[in-house]
């Protein structure tokens, strides 16, 4: 007989793992998705993908705020290179 069962809770959709002779929680497996296949490893896949596609996408906007921060500091840069040439005549 094994020592231990599997239990999946209604609410959460976590798997918990219970010891037969004592009844303690011995694992508690929380699904990797929103929206669980049932198989972990395609889980842990689909969530390896997920995860991916947001951190490019946070790359990409970082990339894209700091072109646009490097513009207007050289706007910045030549507007006062300007008015100090301006004031120098």
């Amino acid at each position: 007989m094994l020592e231990t069962f599997k239990v999946k809770c209604p609410n959460c959709d976590a798997i918990l793992i219970i010891n037969r002779s004592t009844g303690e929680v011995v694992e508690v497996r929380k699904p990797l998705i929103e929206k669980s296949t049932g198989d972990r490893f395609k889980d842990a896949f689909e969530k390896y993908k997920k995860d991916k596609l947001e951190s490019e996408e946070k790359i990409k906007e970082q990339l894209e705020y700091e072109k646009e921060k490097k513009e207007k500091l050289e706007q910045l840069f030549k507007s006062k290179l300007n008015e100090i040439k301006k004031e120098e005549k």
